[in-house]
């Protein structure tokens, strides 16, 4: 009788409590293409990024991720995103980049390169066929901002680490293999501001090694208000993707 109640017991909480065995352990590679439009300000005076030529571009991401059953230890995810976009336009406004201003019709050469660098750290609060996760990501901005004509140039260095809230959730079709999930980033401080969302349609191929396919679109919201460089802008787009499980 004992041995029934401890039976029952177990397998209760096997599917109430909010980590499951299939979050215990995990080995997550994957990566993508996101296409993404531009739109917003830069500099103080400001230009549009159409003005400047900006248009729609091809940027790569991937990452890597373990999750493990460690007790009190936040499961860790690396990823890279490179966005670079260079153009040429002939403004038809005074804008300036670090104070070295741009003079009407002049023909300007830009690169903006907003590549950075996401290490988060996050907890699975529910892992069945409702997903839950929340932590903090660190994301490190590496990139550039560089404007030439023929009488000026600059070139601004953009290094920049900000921590942000992280927060995702997925809900899984029963026996489709289909998922929805959506995830969003996001800090803001003084006039500076950085949110991110995702949304997603997953499937998944379940085999030794998982593979599933992600369809979504992806939006990032940049506004900077630093000495050096000013900008509001703002990067969206679908995207495709595959993630492996080992």
């Amino acid at each position: 009788m004992k041995k029934l109640f401890w039976l029952v017991a177990a397998t209760a909480f096997s599917f109430g409590s909010p980590v499951s065995a299939d979050a215990f352990y995990g080995f997550f590679l994957g990566g993508g293409i996101w296409q993404s439009d531009y739109s917003g300000h830069v500099g103080e005076p400001s230009i549009g990024l159409k003005d400047l030529g900006f248009k729609d571009s091809n940027n790569g991401y991937y990452f890597l991720a373990i999750e493990h059953p460690i007790p009190f230890a936040p499961n860790v995810q690396l990823g890279r995103t490179n966005i670079s976009s260079d153009q040429s336009a002939l403004i038809q406004q005074e804008f300036a980049l670090d104070e070295v201003i741009f003079s009407v019709d002049a023909e300007v050469q830009t690169d903006f390169d907003l590549s950075h660098t996401d290490l988060t750290l996050y907890y699975q609060l529910l892992d069945n066929w409702f997903n839950f996760d929340v932590g903090i990501n660190l994301r490190h901005f590496d990139g550039h901002a560089q404007a030439s004509s023929e009488d000026q140039s600059e070139s601004v260095k953009l290094d920049e680490i900000l921590p942000l809230l992280y927060v995702r959730a997925q809900f899984d079709l029963p026996l489709t293999g289909f998922a929805l999930g959506a995830s969003g980033k996001g800090i803001s401080y003084s006039d500076n501001r950085l949110t991110e969302t995702d949304i997603y349609l997953r499937y998944t191929l379940d085999s030794v090694m998982d593979v599933a396919f992600d369809l979504g679109y992806r939006s990032m919201d940049l506004k900077l208000d630093e000495k050096n460089i000013r900008a509001n802008a703002k990067l969206a787009g679908p995207y495709v993707g595959m993630l492996l499980h080992f």
